[in-house]
C-alpha cells in the first residue's frame, strides 16, 4: 500500500478493482487544509485517461507488475496473440488496449508487456517504430512548396503522410501514437 504522497508518475496502482497507470502527479501542500495528489491516470482495461484527487492520509494498492518481452504473431477482430520466446506459452491481449498502435504492429516483433498476476494487462509501445514503405505514387515535378507530404502505405498496411522524397522499398520511423512520419531510417 503506497500513501498519496508517494504516489508518483509511471506508477501501477489498483482503483476501483481496475490497474491503472500514473500518467501524471502532482503532490500539493496548501498552506491551509490538507495536503493532496492530483493525478492523471489510464485504465489498463480501457486505456480511458481520467483525473482524480487523492486526499491525504489515503492510501492505494501498488501492484507488482513485470515486464516481459514476448513476440507479436497475430491479431483477429478482437484479440492479439503473443508469445513468450523462452517458454512458447502464447498470450491473448484485447485490441481495445492496442488501439492505434495496432496497425504499426508487425508480426514477428518483439514488444515489451505488462504483466500482472502471470497474466498480460497492457503494452508498452516503443515511440518509434520502423517501417518499410511498400506502396507509394511518384513525386510530381514542381510539386515540392512548403513541405509537401504524399500518402505512403507501409508493410503493416498502415497509410501515413511522408515527404516527396520517400519512394518504395524506403524504411521510414513512424511515431506509433499519432501515426507521423518522423524521419528516413539509416540502417
Amino acid at each position: 500500500m503506497a500513501q498519496t504522497d508517494n504516489i508518483k508518475k509511471n506508477m501501477f496502482i489498483m482503483f476501483n478493482n481496475e490497474p491503472y497507470f500514473i500518467t501524471d502527479a502532482e503532490f500539493y501542500s496548501p498552506g491551509k487544509g490538507s495536503a493532496f495528489t492530483r493525478v492523471k491516470m489510464k485504465n489498463l482495461n480501457t486505456n480511458r485517461v481520467i483525473p482524480f484527487t487523492f486526499k491525504s492520509g489515503e492510501r492505494v494498492e501498488e501492484l507488482d507488475v513485470n515486464f516481459r518481452t514476448m513476440q507479436y504473431l497475430y491479431s483477429d477482430e478482437n484479440n492479439s496473440t503473443f508469445m513468450d520466446p523462452n517458454t512458447y506459452e502464447q498470450f491473448s491481449l484485447s485490441n481495445t488496449l492496442i488501439d492505434t498502435y495496432l496497425k504499426f504492429m508487425k508480426a514477428g516483433s518483439d514488444y515489451i508487456l505488462i504483466v500482472y498476476n502471470e497474466q498480460p494487462i497492457s503494452i508498452k509501445f516503443p515511440p518509434q517504430v520502423t517501417l518499410e514503405v511498400t506502396e507509394t505514387s511518384q513525386a510530381v515535378r514542381g510539386n515540392t512548396s512548403n513541405s509537401a507530404t504524399k500518402e505512403a502505405v507501409l508493410e503493416t498496411g498502415a497509410t501515413i503522410q511522408v515527404p516527396l522524397f520517400i519512394d518504395i522499398g524506403a524504411r521510414v520511423k513512424v511515431d506509433p501514437e499519432y501515426g507521423t512520419y518522423q524521419g528516413k531510417a539509416t540502417e
